[in-house]
């Protein structure tokens, strides 16, 4: 488990991936560029220093429910190719 900020968890996306131009999208939104969400976040979050328990891998980024378990059903944030 690793507390981190949704920015960092992007930011480790885009490194998992080279730095590629990559799409990501969450099931809210369309896909966008990594760079985008990064911006979204920056221009609407509530608190840009709030830390959530987060598994990024180089396909997604998923949250941990408070027992220590991935969360179920969609990632917050899924790369999509």
């Amino acid at each position: 488990m690793t507390y981190m900020t949704m920015i960092k968890a992007l930011e480790k996306l885009a490194e998992l991936n080279n730095y590629e131009d990559i799409l990501v999208k969450t099931n809210a939104t369309e896909p966008q560029l990594i760079e985008y969400a990064i911006e979204d976040i920056q221009r609407n979050a509530e608190d840009l220093d709030e830390e959530f328990d987060l598994r990024v891998t180089e396909d997604s980024i998923r949250g941990y429910d408070e027992n220590g378990y991935i969360k179920n059903g969609e990632a917050l944030y899924k790369v999509v190719r």
